[in-house]
């Protein structure tokens, strides 16, 4: 298989090239030295410890990709939004920055989207995923059973299929690397999509098989079959192996770890203070801080990132609620004057660089207006003025009142599951948020989605209204259940959550629903309907990679 590295890749397999360059000008006896007061290249993976420092190295690598990752270009935005702004659901709230995937004329090969994600996953996942996998297989690594090799491996095979599913679609063809690279090399080409999606498979499948079944016999956070058979779920599907996905996800549904939330739960019904005495429900207390967690008494999540507040190397970094929340700060109202303060249970200092297009904003919500996840507590819509200096002060927010500025990044309806317990106002910092990547909600809809592809509508009527029961929302009959459907349901339960660029990109949906779905308004959102084209489904490879390895080939369009 073709191999690939860059500027940037260098990491274990850097240090074992200088050391090899040194070696080059010495004697021969030079080389045979094992150094074994300290670890070198040669003697570092010998024993399981070792090896699971190396995993938990992993583990760090896959809540950047996913989680906390920014970039350095736009102020330190956070580019995992990139996997949700620039879709159907959600688009950026901020009108001096139309490069956040509003004109997507900008988006070109030294654009941060088109970079963030390929050197994130060539530079530090993938490499530091093959070093595991390949070394644990030599002889130099003592196991005291294949049980517990294989774990290992599972768990780095899993966080490299991760990035390979998350690469190939957004790029569409990559370079595969599937060992560890000791040598210079700059002759990589890029694999075919369908061949490195079978690789994803067959990683998944070895994850499933050796990960632990039982997720209270592992540390938090920690992967579990029922993870790998989630993403392998998705995969089985853009490889139209419905029988397949049925069995991986019933799988987990059937396993009896894992059961729907439908009662309150967790230690803090307040949500330290963002509701009030008797507010909230439980669709709420899925997201709250520690509330994601098992030891919170979740039992829906099946794979949580986990941070921890002021602990070297646990804070996740940039917040849901800076992102995701209108920068209600700046909001003048109609009189003139400054309408609003700070406040930790208005999610602190947002500042609107993701904002929720009126499609999950009303759209989905017409019929349903009483679904728990459209609740009080789950999407505010109701907004007060707070500043106690402005004679409005205490009165309800008119969006449609003559004369209030901006709708559009400084007051809008707020997914709260992005809120979270602030530490620090000015910069709505919530290091102690956990981040549920796979719940058993999706699961459902996982499974709902192959049964649709079977035709076998019913069976997915009766997924849907598995999680449809929960949210109180009216059940549905096989004869609505279509994509779109599933796709409006998947918004209504998932949104923060999802990669909706993944998803959508997956059923091949990406340009047509996010042409007919991003904002008519004001004018700095025609841009998107004016300059959004098919071509823009797939990312540009970064003009880095192309440089440095002339074998790539761009992306069609740019």
């Amino acid at each position: 298989m073709k191999k690939i590295t860059s500027r940037h890749t260098l990491t274990y397999s850097g240090l074992l090239l200088l050391v090899a360059l040194l070696a080059g000008s010495c004697s021969k006896d030079l080389l045979k030295e094992k150094p074994k007061d300290f670890f070198s290249t040669d003697n570092a993976f010998t024993d399981p410890k070792t090896f699971q420092l190396a995993v938990n190295t992993l583990y760090a690598d896959a809540r950047t990709f996913i989680f906390s990752g920014s970039d350095g270009q736009s102020g330190g935005y956070p580019y995992r939004e990139y996997l949700r702004m620039g879709t159907d659901v959600a688009t950026c709230g901020q009108s001096h920055r139309p490069y956040l995937l509003v004109d997507f004329s900008l988006l070109n090969t030294t654009h941060d989207a088109a970079a963030d994600f390929w050197n994130a996953a060539y530079s530090a996942l993938i490499p530091h995923a093959n070093v595991v996998i390949d070394r644990a297989q030599l002889p130099a690594a003592i196991w005291d059973n294949d049980q517990q090799k294989n774990e290992v491996i599972a768990q780095a095979r899993f966080f490299r299929a991760y990035a390979y599913y998350t690469l190939l679609n957004l790029y569409g063809d990559v370079p595969l690397v599937d060992h560890e690279i000791l040598t210079p090399q700059f002759d990589f080409t890029r694999a075919p999509k369908d061949s490195v999606l079978e690789f994803v498979r067959e990683d998944l499948e070895f994850a499933s098989r050796w990960l632990p079944a039982n997720p209270d016999q592992v540390a938090e956070g920690t992967l579990t079959r029922s993870a790998a058979d989630m993403l392998l779920s998705t995969a089985y599907l853009q490889l139209d192996m419905p029988d397949s996905t049925i069995a991986a996800a019933t799988r987990i549904i059937n396993s009896g770890y894992y059961h729907l939330m439908t009662a309150r739960f967790g230690s803090d019904a307040t949500h330290d203070g963002h509701f009030p005495e008797g507010g909230g429900d439980v669709f709420s207390d899925l997201f709250w801080d520690n509330n994601a967690n098992r030891s919170g008494g979740n039992m829906e999540s099946i794979w949580v990132l986990q941070g921890a507040y002021n602990v070297p190397g646990g804070d996740i970094g940039t917040s849901l609620s800076r992102t995701w929340g209108p920068y209600y700060a700046n909001l003048i109202a109609p009189n003139g004057g400054q309408a609003m303060t700070l406040a930790d249970s208005l999610g602190g200092r947002p500042v609107g660089y993701v904002r929720t297009t009126n499609y999950f904003n009303y759209t989905i919500w017409d019929g349903d207006w009483n679904d728990m996840r459209n609740s009080p507590w789950n999407i505010r819509r109701t907004w007060y003025y707070n500043n106690p200096s402005n004679a409005l002060f205490g009165k309800q927010i008119d969006f449609k009142a003559p004369g209030l500025k901006d709708t559009i990044q400084n007051i809008y309806p707020m997914v709260r599951k992005a809120e979270g317990s602030i530490k620090s106002i000015n910069s709505s910092s919530t290091p102690d948020q956990k981040f549920i990547v796979y719940r058993l909600a999706e699961t459902f809809l996982l499974r709902a989605e192959a049964y649709l592809d079977k035709g076998q509508l019913q069976d997915a009527a009766d997924d849907i209204n598995v999680v449809r029961a929960r949210a109180h929302a009216p059940l549905t009959d096989a004869g609505k259940v279509n994509l779109d459907f599933i796709l409006d349901e998947r918004a209504r339960e998932l949104i923060i959550e999802e990669p909706r660029r993944i998803t959508l990109n997956r059923l091949g949906l990406w340009y047509d629903r996010t042409l007919k779905y991003s904002l008519n308004e004001p004018a700095f959102y025609y841009l998107i309907k004016k300059t959004i084209k098919p071509y823009n489904a797939l990312l540009p490879i970064p003009q880095s990679a192309l440089d440095i390895t002339p074998g790539l080939k761009q992306n069609s369009g740019y």
